[in-house]
């Protein structure tokens, strides 16, 4: 299989990734509604539902330059790093942009937890590589969009069963008339888990109307219900472990009941008139955690984060452009209790956290023969603000940002163009960052400050009928990284540090190959250089990444294989604990029969063990969460 395996990546060479259209694509995400792409850029549309995946990370590993680890996870949810910004996430996602219909997914200081979305409800995913600031503001590492798909008149039912007693049931109903159409999406997912203690379950609702109103006005009202009764963390373990017995949970993790338990609603509006685009949502989110030691082992946040904003746009002769304004808030109410054996004891913090952004933006661009010049310009303002009800510990922050892009693009004749673009990129620390206090105190962590970079980026584009393929090499420089930490004094809780300067540079290439009507070759590649001032690597960020995937249509029958290599990458920021590299492949069939689609996916055909994620600088030599060997799905979908 890996002599196979390495045959169809070499064939590939010439190719790029399924994620990118051999069409012309214009990305919303890139805010102008211009045919060129002055940036790294893919789009996921076509094989969205051919993969058996529970979570947006597994629809992303194509991408260069993009790593998704913490995918078997639900405690610790899917985590995603970009160019090497996100790899510090100790949960979810942080340093990306992510939204939902441009509506923004990620809160106002930089967190992103994607498991209220179905993926039933994705039509396309965009994703923007590198520095966004300019147009997105604070914690703009890169920009995954999510755009919902049509609603169409249609009923259908689907259930996944899989090894390690998964299940995901949806039910889909939705009806489009002629002024109004309406879509109620119902999932429910359980799954036992590879690991001890790492069972998970969970129920989702989302509803969906958008109306035609008087005048070319749309308003679109969504809805979202996300509620999960429990997912258990089986935690960390040594290598030694991991030798032993690779599905054992870490014993502090059980004694300790580790877990959390969820819940949240979210309602955002949409209204798009002829030349504005305007929205506003709300999200109520509660957590209720427990961690594997005693001091402040229990959490209890409840977080309240909206927002609003408004864009125009416009053309008029070469000239395209877009200005914009958005305002968001967030409230965090958090509670740490002693964790006694899993029971709750008293009360060891209690503050008040509040966090809120203005900002205003613009983006033009100038048409002149094959030349075009876009630039961008985006101001900032955050106030942090704690209240601190066991100590005195009290306080605010302060803080500002202007982040210009420039970006300029040629077309050097009918096949080829390129691009080269300057960016910077502005980080806040998030507040469970900035609560993260080392000195075992409540309040702030005071010596925290955020991160800024600066990227130069250089792309090249090869278009044809049926082949399309992409280079693009970057350099990037970031001042104040912040980093993750344990200390032996509090062992399993993170905090968080400035590490100084950190330098980011690579190479990337996709490509896709359509060269035979029924079959698809794709490829995408990268290889980067992420050093801190000391000459030490980013921890948890692989130097090397490969992917490439083979689609068939056979008949009525699609085969797809995705095969990928994930090189050497590090535990720890000191670069002592080398991860090992790996290579792994997931098959798929699917089919259609009258009114049922049936598909079979394997993952990890060749039983390889990695691991599925990394705990960086975790005390005691617990960096390690292996991976899941082989697993088989099944899944039914009845239209009704």
């Amino acid at each position: 299989m890996l002599k196979l395996t390495t045959l169809l990546c070499l064939f590939g060479l010439v190719a790029k990734g399924q994620v990118q259209q051999l069409d012309e694509v214009v990305l919303s995400a890139q805010r102008l509604k211009s045919e060129i792409q002055p940036l790294s850029a893919n789009i996921i549309s076509d094989s969205l539902n051919l993969t058996i995946t529970k979570e947006v990370g597994g629809l992303l590993q194509q991408i260069p330059s993009l790593f998704v680890s913490s995918q078997q996870n639900f405690t610790q949810d899917t985590r995603i790093s970009i160019r090497g910004f996100g790899a510090r996430a100790t949960f979810g996602i942080r340093g990306i942009k992510v939204l939902l219909d441009g509506i923004p997914i990620t809160t106002p200081d930089g967190q992103t937890q994607l498991d209220h979305i179905p993926l039933s409800q994705i039509g396309s995913i965009e994703v923007l590589r590198g520095l966004s600031s300019g147009l997105y503001g604070n914690a703009s590492g890169g920009v995954i969009s999510l755009q919902s798909a049509p609603i169409l008149s249609e009923t259908n039912f689907s259930a996944t069963l899989g090894d390690f007693e998964s299940q995901l049931l949806t039910a889909t109903w939705s009806k489009a008339q002629e002024k109004n159409r309406f879509r109620a999406i119902v999932s429910h997912q359980k799954q036992k888990g590879y690991r001890q203690w790492s069972a998970y379950e969970n129920t989702l609702v989302s509803l969906s109307n958008e109306t035609d109103l008087n005048n070319g006005k749309t308003l679109k009202i969504d809805y979202s219900l996300f509620h999960s009764p429990f997912a258990y963390d089986a935690g960390g373990i040594t290598l030694e472990q991991v030798n032993e017995n690779r599905t054992q949970a870490r014993e502090a993790n059980v004694i300790y009941a580790v877990g959390e338990q969820v819940q949240q609603h979210q309602i955002s509006a949409r209204l798009k008139t002829k030349n504005w685009l305007s929205y506003a949502f709300y999200t109520r989110r509660t957590l209720k955690a427990k961690l594997p030691y005693i001091l402040g082992g229990q959490i209890d946040l409840g977080r309240d984060y909206f927002g609003l904003g408004t864009q125009t746009s416009g053309a008029k002769n070469k000239w395209l452009w877009q200005y914009g304004i958005e305002s968001a808030a967030q409230h965090d109410a958090r509670k740490r209790f002693k964790n006694n054996a899993g029971e709750k004891g008293e009360k060891t913090l209690h503050q008040n956290e509040r966090f809120y952004t203005i900002g205003t933006y613009g983006v033009a661009e100038y048409a002149y023969l094959d030349w075009r010049f876009r630039t961008a310009l985006r101001a900032d303002v955050h106030h942090i603000t704690l209240t601190d009800f066991l100590g005195t510990n009290a306080g605010k922050k302060n803080l500002a940002a202007v982040s210009p892009m420039v970006a300029l693009h040629k077309k050097l004749n009918a096949q080829v163009s390129s691009y080269l673009r300057w960016g910077t990129g502005f980080e806040t620390p998030s507040l469970n960052e900035l609560s993260a206090n080392p000195s075992g105190e409540t309040g702030f962590n005071s010596s925290l400050e955020p991160q800024k970079s600066s990227e130069t980026e250089l792309g090249i584009t090869f278009k044809k009928k049926k082949l399309k393929a992409c280079l693009t090499v970057f350099y990037t420089k970031t001042k104040n990284e912040i980093a993750p930490y344990e200390l032996e004094a509090f062992p399993s809780q993170n905090f968080y540090k400035n590490i100084g300067q950190t330098t980011r540079k690579g190479i990337e290439l996709e490509g896709n190959w359509q060269f035979i009507p029924s079959g698809n070759l794709a490829i995408s590649y990268s290889h980067g250089s992420y050093k801190t001032e000391t000459n030490k690597e980013l921890p948890n960020v692989p130097r090397n990444q490969f992917a490439t995937t083979w689609q068939q249509q056979l008949g009525k029958t699609k085969l797809s294989i995705l095969a990928r290599h994930i090189g050497k990458r590090f535990a720890d920021s000191e670069n002592t604990i080398q991860v090992p590299q790996f290579w792994t492949a997931d098959l798929t069939l699917q089919s259609t029969w009258q009114n049922i689609l049936l598909t079979l996916g394997l993952n990890n055909i060749t039983n390889t063990y990695f691991f599925d994620n990394i705990r960086i600088n975790a005390f005691g030599g617990r960096y390690y969460e292996p991976a899941a060997t082989r697993q088989a799905f099944i899944r039914f979908v009845l239209s009704i």
